[in-house]
C-alpha cells in the first residue's frame, strides 16, 4: 500500500480529491459518498464523485 494515499478518515463528502477511473483516466471533483467501508485501501479510497463518476482517491486535491 502506498503511505501517500489518503485513508477514509481523512477524507469528507464536498472536498476536492483527484480519483483514478477504472479506465486509468484522473478526474478532480467533489466528495459525493465514500463507498469503501475500510480505513484504508491499496489502490485508494473508492468515492463516488458529486458529478457522477466514481474512482479511487490518489489526493486530496487543491482547497478552493
Amino acid at each position: 500500500m502506498s503511505a501517500d494515499l489518503p485513508t477514509r478518515d481523512e477524507l469528507i463528502q464536498g472536498m476536492t480529491v483527484e480519483v483514478e477511473q477504472e479506465n486509468g483516466d484522473r478526474l478532480i471533483g467533489e466528495v459525493g459518498a465514500i463507498l469503501t467501508d475500510d480505513r484504508t485501501h491499496p489502490e485508494g479510497i473508492l468515492v463516488k464523485l458529486k458529478s457522477g463518476p466514481r474512482g479511487r482517491v490518489k489526493r486530496i486535491g487543491p482547497e478552493h
